[in-house]
């Protein structure tokens, strides 16, 4: 069963260091909108996708884009190189980049973002410039609504 709330609080309680990204990060700007994931951006380095298969180990993460839906614990082997997971856990679907299109990697995304800290946790919350930077590179209708939500509450601000 699906419960966001849960999957992100578990996260921000982990040790791994992330930014917000998407349609979760743009709720917590104050948008008004669902979303059915939780991107973050992480350096996926070989030291940062042991320490992430060591925190996700208890909410059994598989790869959602295979069709077998294999456990993200022993597939594949060797992720160098990798730069985007996209994985179904038990609370959710989570959502893993390196590199925000229009905006970059996990270290360009630092350099503007807040710490934030919730249920107990700390974690990056990328700007709202930045997410929209982001959201009008994707183009996708739904990504330019939540642009133009994104920008009502920036002028509000």
């Amino acid at each position: 069963m699906q419960n966001l709330q849960k999957l992100f609080e578990f996260l921000v309680k982990s040790p791994l260091d992330f930014v917000l990204v998407g349609g979760f990060a743009a709720v917590l700007h104050g948008c008004n909108q669902t979303t059915r994931d939780i991107d973050v951006c992480l350096a996926l380095s070989p030291e940062q996708i042991s320490l992430l298969r060591q925190v996700l180990a208890p909410l059994n993460p598989r790869h959602r884009m295979t069709p077998q839906k294999l456990s993200f614990m022993e597939h594949p082997r060797d992720l160098d190189g990798v730069q985007n997971l996209y994985l179904e856990t038990d609370l959710g679907i989570l959502d893993i980049i390196s590199n925000v299109e229009a905006v970059g990697s996990f270290y360009d995304l630092l350099k503007n973002a807040s710490e934030i800290e919730m249920y107990g946790g700390k974690c990056f919350l990328i700007s709202i410039d930045d997410l929209i930077k982001s959201k009008k590179a994707l183009g996708r209708h739904r990504d330019l609504v939540t642009v133009d939500e994104l920008e009502a509450i920036k002028g509000e601000k």
